[in-house]
C-alpha cells in the first residue's frame, strides 16, 4: 500500500502516523532513536505490507499489469490502490479525505523535532506539497509515476505505468473492494490502540 492507505490504516495517532510514514524510508540506526509509540507505527506499518504483499487478490492485480510493468508491478499496484481508495472512500472511512489529509498533516509537523534530520525534509515536502489529496485524479498518479521514474532504471516503464493501468481500471477496482475490507479486519485485530476512522466491515455506508 501507499501513504494514503497507510496513514488511513494507522488512524487518529500521531506517533503511529509518523512511524508509518517514516517506515520505507528510515535506518535501523535511527529507528533505535525513536520513540517506543513511532517504533510501533514502522511496525505497523510492516505488518500492513506483510498482509498485503501476501494477499491473493494484491496478486492477482499485479499480475494484469505485469507483461508491462515487469518489477515495476507491485510498485504500480500500490500506487493505483490509493487512486481506487480515494474513489471508493466513504465505503471504508469515517472521516473525509480533506479532513483526515489536514489531521495528518498537522499531527506530522507537531512532531517534525522527533524526525531524524536526514528525513525532516520529507515530511516537509509531503506537508507543503499536500501528498494525501495527490491521488484524487489521474493527472495527480501521473505526476508520482514521473517523480518515480527519476529513480528508476527503467523509466520508460514508470512513465508510461497510467496509461497501461487505466485499460484494467474496472478489474483493478474490483479487487481492491474484495482485497481492502479483508485489510480493515485484519488491521482491526491488531491495531495497538484502535482506530476510529475505519469503518468495520459489517457496519458499511450504504
Amino acid at each position: 500500500m501507499n501513504y494514503l492507505a497507510h496513514l488511513l490504516l494507522s488512524g487518529p495517532h500521531s506517533e503511529l502516523a509518523l512511524g508509518n510514514f517514516l517506515a520505507d524510508m528510515i535506518t535501523p540506526a535511527q529507528t533505535e532513536k525513536l520513540p517506543e509509540a513511532v517504533r510501533s507505527g514502522i511496525s505497523l506499518h510492516r505488518e500492513i505490507d506483510r498482509y498485503t504483499d501476501q494477499h491473493e487478490t494484491v496478486r492477482v492485480s499485479t499480475a494484469r499489469i505485469r507483461s508491462n510493468q515487469r518489477k515495476y508491478a507491485p510498485v504500480s499496484i500500490d500506487i493505483y490502490y490509493d487512486l481506487l481508495l480515494v474513489r471508493n472512500w466513504d465505503r471504508y472511512s469515517t472521516v473525509g479525505l480533506d479532513e483526515m489529509a489536514e489531521s495528518i498533516y498537522g499531527r506530522l509537523g507537531d512532531l517534525l523535532l522527533v524526525v531524524p534530520e536526514p528525513l525532516q525534509s520529507r515530511v516537509h515536502s509531503m506537508i507543503d506539497h499536500r501528498w494525501l489529496t495527490t491521488y484524487r485524479s489521474a493527472e495527480g498518479i501521473r505526476d508520482v509515476f514521473l517523480r518515480m521514474a527519476k529513480r528508476a532504471s527503467r523509466p520508460e516503464i514508470m512513465e508510461s505505468a497510467l496509461s497501461h493501468l487505466v485499460l484494467h481500471d474496472d478489474d483493478l477496482n474490483q479487487d481492491f473492494n474484495h482485497f481492502f475490507p479483508d485489510i480493515i479486519s485484519y488491521i482491526q485485530s491488531i491495531h495497538p490502540l484502535g482506530n476510529e476512522w475505519l469503518i468495520p466491515q459489517n457496519e458499511r455506508k450504504g
